[in-house]
């Protein structure tokens, strides 16, 4: 009799487990609490025109999110284009692609721009984050880039990007997301290239729940799990609608706010190795006629109510809206904040308000449609110092595994870390369920 595993929520990251976890001879049973999978990375409508509901990019180095299109039959539907970064200091934008734009990058004396060039050659030389996670960043930054890149520059960016809080931080966090925008820089330019898939990560989450399916899986969507059903101190399954739905692994993908309603109070200790900070999203999405800023993202250097000005269109075009253009507005919060709740029309007011700012282009008038996403629960922060520094995914409970994105670690939270996390923990799920070996050319690291 094959192993039964359920997997509790049906986003990229549960879906890819089942896609391993079945081809590899499991009977899985995916338990989703909304109507559709997804999750974060899930599409939505949006005037007529199906979009993502928070922005999405990959850069050519993502092998595992490449490798997994491809292996759906979707490498085709993959697109590339060449972008830009801008950053807006003292109410200019300034264009960021490249050394010749470092080289001329106004905001920054040649010694602060010297030492931002060595900043970011020091993170690619550094293959390993050893030891970096008991750094502090900010004293980081200061030692590696000055006091002047770090104040005009990074202390902007870190305080709209983590809510004002920032000093908790280990220099992991700027390693970690140089090295990964430097996998989207290639060619002799080192001009940035990010990309697409056609459909957005909708379309691959759900050619891999296609494929799962094939492979004997059950996606039940609007199952919301009650609870873990317990017995003798194993975990045999999960409640759903005051029924025990039995399994012999259990594998919930919840990140900690929403894992703890699932938790007995005798495994409540579990959430004690979690990061005890998550922030939260809350996204103006824009339609409009023409293009705002001549970059994808633009990155703010002074106060601003919202992260980054995002226009997607430069990557994923405009074929699928009709000609019109897309635009971003992201502003990460605590769970708890105000904004979570505030009224839309405030939220558009004050966010388009700062895009007026940083857009000379920018027409309430060319404005065809506008929308807020958001989340009350979008990323963990990794705190300095932090032990366990990821909480295990076989926390000792037999019957029972944790996996969610508040263990990738310490890569940036995306679709290729995620995918990655996803097939290490299948890998080592098939073991210790004695399973077939992991599907070919799907191997994984150890976590």
């Amino acid at each position: 009799m094959s192993a039964r595993v359920g997997v509790v929520g049906g986003g990229i990251l549960g879906t890819v487990l089942a896609l391993r976890l079945a081809q590899a001879g499991a009977e899985v049973t995916v338990l989703e609490r909304a109507p559709s999978p997804g999750g974060l990375a899930g599409s939505m409508d949006f005037g007529g025109h199906r979009i993502d509901r928070f922005y999405h990019a990959i850069t050519p180095a993502d092998r595992h999110l490449i490798g997994l299109a491809a292996e759906l039959g979707l490498a085709g539907e993959l697109r590339f284009s060449t972008v830009g970064a801008g950053f807006f200091v003292d109410g200019k934008l300034h264009p960021f692609d490249g050394p010749r734009d470092l080289l001329r990058f106004r905001p920054l004396s040649p010694l602060g721009r010297a030492r931002l060039a060595w900043f970011f050659a020091l993170c690619q030389l550094r293959q390993s984050y050893d030891g970096l996670d008991e750094v502090p960043l900010e004293w980081w930054l200061r030692r590696h880039c000055g006091s002047e890149v770090t104040d005009r520059i990074w202390r902007p960016l870190l305080d709209s990007r983590f809510d004002g809080r920032h000093t908790e931080l280990p220099a992991t966090y700027m390693w970690a997301r140089t090295r990964r925008m430097s996998g989207a820089r290639r060619g002799a330019s080192r001009r940035e290239q990010l990309g697409h898939l056609r459909g957005g990560h909708e379309r691959l989450i759900a050619a891999a729940a296609e494929r799962a399916a094939e492979q004997g899986a059950d996606f039940r969507l609007g199952a919301a799990v009650e609870e873990l059903a317990m017995k003798d101190g194993q975990v045999e399954g999960v409640r759903v609608g005051g029924q025990t739905v039995p399994f012999d692994l259990t594998i919930a993908t919840l990140q900690p706010p929403a894992l703890r309603f699932l938790l007995p109070a005798r495994l409540e200790g579990l959430l004690g190795a979690y990061p005890d900070r998550h922030l939260g999203l809350v996204c103006a999405v824009l339609k409009v006629r023409r293009s705002l800023v001549p970059f994808y993202a633009v990155n703010i250097c002074e106060p601003t109510p919202i992260t980054t000005v995002v226009e997607t269109s430069h990557v994923v075009g405009t074929e699928h809206t009709a000609g019109l253009r897309l635009v971003y507005l992201p502003h990460y919060c605590a769970p708890d904040s105000p904004e979570q709740d505030e009224d839309d029309d405030s939220i558009l007011t004050r966010f388009e308000g700062m895009l007026a700012r940083i857009s000379p282009a920018y027409r309430p008038e060319d404005v065809v449609d506008r929308t807020v996403q958001r989340a009350r629960v979008a990323e963990p922060v990794h705190a300095l110092g932090a032990h366990p520094r990821v909480a295990p995914v076989w926390p000792g409970v037999p019957g029972l595994a944790l996996a969610s994105a508040s263990q990738v670690y310490p890569h940036l939270l995306n679709g290729d870390s995620v995918v990655h996390f996803a097939e290490t923990v299948a890998a080592q799920g098939i073991s210790r369920l004695g399973l077939g070996a992991v599907p070919p050319g799907r191997t994984s690291p150890g976590c």
